[in-house]
């Protein structure tokens, strides 16, 4: 019995490394059919009716996650993705079925500017939500901020194409990363994750994964 038990001891701790792997895995392909789909949906939306939709990346707090609190700013991580229609008084409304939609649990956008430039740079700038915004569900409200840019009726995008060297592109990856990446005590290669390149002037996207070292 006890060699049994010392056997599934030894399988466990190669089994569990690998299946949290595996999961961490199938969460950032999660986001990032969450996040390339929106973006799609989004230009095809502004095309469709004519109008410009707005995209926003939403910073805020899980309140189930460990060291986040809903009230801290410093504490938020952008998780989450909105699509709001832009009619003719110019005021932003929610898109139905698409006006909050989280990416999974374990996965979130980077904010630095070498990774995102969308969230990073200067322009587009992160605001805070004023009364004509949407609150946010599982209590979190009006605790949030987001970066926004916005597909014009031609399918093309209000980003400069002339202000962010490189373009412009978001950078998803998991969460227990970021403190790595934002230490150096990882780079970029050594994680798993994915950038999704924006191009301003005809609005088409482009999805680029490597596999980590």
């Amino acid at each position: 019995m006890l060699a049994v038990m010392a056997i599934i001891a030894i399988v466990s701790a190669f089994l569990i490394p690998a299946a949290t792997t595996m999961m961490r895995g199938s969460q950032l392909s999660q986001g990032e059919s969450a996040l390339a789909d929106l973006m799609s949906q989004g230009r095809q939306i502004a095309l469709a009716r004519n109008e410009s939709v707005e995209v926003r990346f939403v910073e805020y707090a899980d309140p189930e996650a460990a060291g986040e609190l809903v009230g801290d700013p410093t504490t938020w991580k952008f998780r989450a993705l909105q699509l709001m229609e832009v009619g003719s008084s110019g005021v932003p409304t929610p898109i139905k079925d698409r006006s909050f939609v989280p990416l999974p649990l374990t996965v979130m956008m980077n904010p630095s500017l070498s990774y995102s430039s969308l969230l990073g740079s200067a322009q587009p700038a992160i605001v805070a939500p004023t009364a004509q915004d949407p609150p946010l569900p599982r209590n979190i409200k009006s605790n949030y901020k987001y970066v926004a840019f916005r597909f014009l009726p031609d399918g093309s995008t209000n980003l400069s194409p002339t202000q962010a060297q490189g373009g412009w592109f978001v950078t998803v990856h998991g969460i227990p990363d970021y403190q790595a990446l934002s230490s150096g005590t990882k780079s970029i290669q050594q994680v798993n994750f994915f950038t999704l390149q924006i191009d301003s002037v005809n609005g088409a996207t482009h999805a680029y994964r490597p596999v980590a070292i």
